[in-house]
């Protein structure tokens, strides 16, 4: 059931895309890590795929099915008062009205938000007319559900590295208007983006433009200047915290447990953090 609380978190959320200040969003892969970003003051929360999918044991790429998105999106918006928005990748479904149905039920699970991609399991990019389509319907259940929740269309032009650099920008620009144009609330771009691209981006594109945190480009300040309107975090936090617990294993394994021991979130402090109070 959808909720007028909810209502008014996909309309807060959808407003943070048009504010004058850049959301800086961190992307979540549980209750506890989007409890954590919460608590440090961010204004909304995405999830990455590729996290929920590392801590259910499975690589990113829909390894997944629904009902284990829709669980841990349950479990994240039982915990938080922020807006939440899922990242869906292709959709989890093989026909339009598979997809739509899927939305419709991560909606249900407490999201206002949605990422929907372009990119293939083949390192392609999804025919555009049938990637608009998607949009278009996913689009209608706003209207269907009386919930204004925010379609982020993601191209993966330049994630997959399609083209030469001029084709790619050339594409992305095609493809993020032609989501716009079918409903899209925002566009999504991640990759190694300069700043030369991002500015011809938001440039060029009829809707706000979400790209997500590089080593090329990660100067804040200049992105808000420019005009990025959504960052994303991406799978690197999630990637560090595996990558950290990996080490802590070996170091046990060999009878090391500095990494373990000598670190200042003890037992009394985790609790103390995520008490309900």
């Amino acid at each position: 059931m959808i909720t007028n609380n909810q209502k008014k978190r996909a309309q807060e959320f959808l407003n943070l895309h048009h504010a004058n200040e850049m959301l800086v969003l961190p992307n979540a892969w549980s209750a506890g890590s989007a409890l954590v970003f919460e608590r440090q003051g961010f204004k909304a929360l995405a999830t990455t795929s590729a996290g929920i999918a590392y801590t259910l044991g499975y690589p990113d790429g829909e390894d997944i099915d629904i009902d284990d998105l829709c669980l841990v999106v349950k479990q994240i918006t039982k915990r938080i008062s922020i807006p939440l928005s899922v990242d869906f990748e292709r959709g989890y479904g093989n026909t339009i009205e598979e997809i739509k149905e899927n939305v419709k039920q991560v909606i249900l699970a407490g999201a206002v938000g949605i990422n929907i991609e372009d990119g293939l399991a083949n390192g392609t990019l999804a025919n555009l007319p049938d990637q608009i389509q998607i949009i278009e319907a996913i689009s209608q259940l706003k209207d269907e559900m009386d919930i204004p929740f925010v379609i982020n269309a993601r191209t993966c032009a330049y994630w997959l590295n399609v083209a030469d650099e001029e084709n790619k920008l050339a594409i992305a620009i095609e493809r993020g208007n032609a989501f716009s144009k079918a409903g899209a609330d925002c566009i999504f771009i991640p990759g190694p983006l300069n700043e030369m691209v991002v500015e011809k981006l938001v440039q060029e594109i009829d809707a706000p433009l979400n790209m997500i945190a590089n080593p090329i480009f990660n100067d804040f300040d200049t992105m808000n200047k420019i005009g990025v309107k959504r960052l994303s975090m991406g799978s690197g936090a999630v990637r560090s915290v595996f990558n950290h617990l990996i080490k802590i294993g070996d170091d046990y394994k060999a009878g090391q447990l500095d990494l373990m021991t000598k670190q200042p979130f003890s037992y009394a402090e985790a609790n103390k953090f995520f008490s309900l109070s």
